[in-house]
């Protein structure tokens, strides 16, 4: 009975963690930014285990941050 029940758990445990969206971080030039947030909402409505979010900092600013690590 107890591995059964720790079967059950385990199962649980990882459709939990299956669940969740997985986040994309990324920033950059501020003029395609109301296409690019178009196209992320388009995209997270067909795949909705991933959420896109998009910053708009400059594109200076976008390669700072993603040679920095920052983001994605």
């Amino acid at each position: 009975m107890r591995s059964f029940a720790w079967a059950i758990c385990t199962v649980a445990a990882l459709g939990a963690t299956a669940a969740q969206a997985q986040k994309i971080n990324a920033a950059g030039a501020t003029f395609p930014a109301p296409i690019y947030q178009k196209w992320f909402g388009e995209y997270h409505t067909a795949h909705s285990d991933i959420e896109i979010n998009y910053q708009a900092v400059g594109s200076g600013a976008g390669i700072n941050q993603l040679t920095g690590g920052t983001v994605d």
